[in-house]
């Protein structure tokens, strides 16, 4: 299990010798395949495509006519989430903890230099790019769902393929969308969102590509890959595809075309050091204890370094056994405890919602807990996902798992990169927080707002986010991806070393050079992701 791509402090297999024996509890082939994307997520290249690949062609649908009319379509069952209660350390564990400050991941750049803790440097301006307002939902209809904001969104991105194509090398070429289902002979390009033809798990099989309204009036084709040399694709995926109608009606592709990724905005240079520390909940012990928050509040307080400290939620975690069992006071009372923490606290702080907050808004996106209405607090209120600059320096930050979320739905055949840079390289090719339709069953989405804030127009100097999976520092292109795990791990009560979860510190040298090359950036920053 060393592959395994879950933190190794989650608690995947701590009932062991301890248990009485239980008779084997057989998964669903979702679970199988969820398990298994997970475990190659950080293989060799060798090793990319020995579980979650795709599901191999029988050798004599290989040869002829492409034919798949034969082939019984295998989708596996969905398996259903169920919702149960966390484990979490409790008090004693948590102080009795021996690992403290442990160094879980580094990376220090040539020029990195981040000596100066003698004085607290002075805040650099913080901006959202767009901050979420509070909206009604549960009004939209399916129709207008559909019709509306999903279908644009195809659109959108059939005339950026065009746009791409045609102006490919500064040539001007004859490249025409026909439609999705209506069968000629010769081949064609087709743009569409790739969706399973049953409620099952995407597989080899059982891909099928959705037109627009405008070009196709939104007709599908069962979509035939056994040509391709490679590709990685997930439910909800916009693609170029070129090929040709096979006589049973399947369109036999012969060549994917991604878009690139999104521009950097104009030209960055960072004229004073930047250093912010950043955590992601749950904050609370077992018991509900505050311990773990206000060993981390003490931290960026005594690092004289640290300008600013961003909290990504949750904060008051609906999967927490406390949260569930709560009688003495209500959500809001407790989340009130944490901001009168947090208020007595003197480095400037951001709060980022999460989907797991029970006492805030369940809707993606979400807005903030609070209007930003006095301008001199010490908080500062953020939605959820949040596009940040400090300074000059583009930060892009979700509390959603969208990372895990697409592990176990994406499928893909000899990729070479390494599975987590190509799932957020999804990410910003589909310019999208979460492009993952329909999304993970914890996920309820609004989508006209998600198109219009969980968008990614141009691309982040940082892309930050707290998943389960291992935390990692990734430089993918010219965007440093980080994943800051969490502060307080999901585990046994009893194991001591493990007690404590993960935050990052984040420092960015000064440059006159422009950081939209990934060079500069990776040259001058140094990240550390710390053990609490």
């Amino acid at each position: 299990m060393e592959d395994f791509d879950m933190d190794a402090d989650d608690n995947m297999e701590q009932e062991n010798d301890k248990s009485p024996k239980k008779k084997p509890h057989q998964p669903s082939g979702i679970a199988i395949d969820a398990l298994a994307g997970l475990l190659d997520s950080y293989s060799s290249a060798e090793t990319k495509n020995s579980r979650r690949s795709a599901i191999p062609i029988p050798l004599q649908q290989q040869q002829g006519s492409h034919s798949l009319s034969s082939t019984t379509i295998a989708t596996p069952v969905r398996a259903t989430n169920i919702t149960q209660q966390v484990s979490t350390p409790n008090v004693a564990t948590f102080q009795a903890r021996l690992n403290k400050e442990e160094t879980i991941v580094e990376h220090i750049g040539n020029k990195s230099n981040n000596k100066d803790k003698t004085e607290r440097k002075k805040l650099p301006s913080i901006q959202f790019q767009s901050l979420v307002k509070p909206y009604k939902y549960m009004y939209q209809t399916i129709y207008k769902r559909a019709n509306g904001a999903l279908n644009k969104q195809i659109e959108e991105f059939e005339d950026l393929f065009l746009t791409m194509i045609n102006n490919k090398e500064n040539e001007k070429s004859n490249i025409v969308l026909y439609p999705v289902g209506n069968a000629v002979q010769d081949e064609v390009q087709l743009v569409g969102r790739i969706v399973c033809d049953s409620a099952g798990q995407l597989n080899a099989q059982s891909i099928t590509l959705e037109g627009s309204s405008r070009t196709s009036k939104c007709n599908r084709v069962r979509l035939d890959v056994s040509s391709l040399p490679s590709y990685s694709l997930f439910p909800g995926q916009i693609i170029f595809v070129s090929g040709i109608y096979t006589n049973d009606g399947f369109f036999h592709a012969k060549q994917l075309t991604n878009l690139p990724l999104v521009p950097h905005p104009i030209e960055t240079k960072i004229s004073n050091d930047i250093s912010f520390m950043i955590a992601a909940g749950p904050f609370l012990l077992a018991n509900g204890n505050l311990s773990a928050f206000e060993e981390l509040l003490k931290r960026a307080e005594e690092d004289l370094s640290i300008q600013s400290l961003i909290l990504i939620g949750p904060f008051i975690d609906e999967r927490s056994s406390y949260v569930q069992n709560l009688q003495d006071k209500t959500y809001e009372q407790l989340f009130n405890e944490l901001l009168e923490k947090i208020k007595s606290f003197r480095v400037k702080t951001i709060l980022i919602p999460s989907l797991r907050d029970i006492h805030h808004d369940s809707i993606y996106p979400l807005s903030p807990f609070i209007n930003n209405e006095n301008k001199d607090s010490t908080i500062i209120y953020g939605c959820e996902p949040s596009i940040l600059s400090f300074d000059d320096l583009q930060c892009a930050i979700t509390s959603t798992d969208i990372l895990c979320h697409l592990s176990s739905e994406e499928i893909s055949l000899n990729q070479t990169t390494d599975r987590m840079s190509r799932l957020i390289r999804h990410l910003f090719q589909q310019k999208s927080f979460y492009p993952l339709i329909p999304p993970n069953e914890s996920v309820s989405i609004e989508y006209d707002q998600a198109f219009e804030y969980a968008k990614i127009d141009t691309l982040p100097h940082l892309f930050i986010t707290s998943s389960d999976l291992r935390p990692f520092i990734k430089f993918i292109d010219s965007v440093c991806a980080i994943n800051i795990g969490r502060l307080v791990k999901n585990q046994d009560s009893t194991m001591i070393n493990n007690a404590s979860g993960t935050y990052a510190k984040i420092f960015l040298n000064k440059t006159s050079d422009d950081i939209n090359n990934g060079t500069i950036l990776n040259d001058h920053l140094h990240i550390q992701i710390l053990r609490l």
